[in-house]
């Protein structure tokens, strides 16, 4: 990709993410964008059609990073311990301001982040169709993962805790696999 494109679209990357941190999503216009990114409106629609395909691109890539640092994806139905432990230092990601106006009560995006989860596991050769409730389960998780990433900035988690955690999870995953 051409480097001006990657300038381009860090700038209104970056924009857009410093008015999400100041206002609500819904607040935040095209014309803010440009203006914030010191560019013009039609540099932004040669990239985006709208503010909600600039929103897909940024969710879609957040995703992305989150599942492609899970490395241990194929242990959700093995070892659902170390699942939990792996989900919970992918998800660390929640923490930072590229990714939390999409996980800030946004259950589409846990829908969407559970479908790509299952879509990597069957990449591996799983079959999480199989199991009763396991969107029910991931989606419970991520929710739960991303609420614990946003308050341990007030409320540090301890190590034993998140442990403790794992260990439910654990027996979440072995009570719908009825391992």
């Amino acid at each position: 990709m051409d480097i001006r494109i990657k300038k381009t679209k860090k700038a209104i990357t970056d924009a857009f993410l410093t008015l999400a941190s100041q206002k609500p999503i819904e607040k935040i216009t095209v014309t803010d964008i440009v203006k914030e990114a010191q560019i013009n409106k039609s540099t932004f629609y040669a990239h985006y059609h709208d503010i909600y395909d600039l929103m897909d691109v940024l969710r879609n890539d957040a995703i992305e990073a989150v599942v492609s640092n899970m490395h241990y994806l194929s242990k959700l139905f093995y070892d659902p311990r170390l699942f939990f432990l792996e989900m919970y230092d992918a998800l660390s990601i929640c923490k930072s301001e590229s990714i939390q106006p999409f996980s800030n009560n946004n259950r589409a995006f846990s829908e969407q982040l559970s479908q790509a989860m299952k879509n990597k596991a069957t990449e591996h050769g799983l079959h999480p169709e199989r199991y009763h409730m396991v969107d029910t389960l991931l989606i419970f998780t991520i929710n739960g993962i991303i609420a614990l990433h946003k308050t341990s900035a007030t409320s540090p988690i301890e190590k034993e805790d998140i442990e403790t955690l794992a260990d439910f999870f654990e027996n979440g995953v072995k009570a719908i696999t009825n391992a």
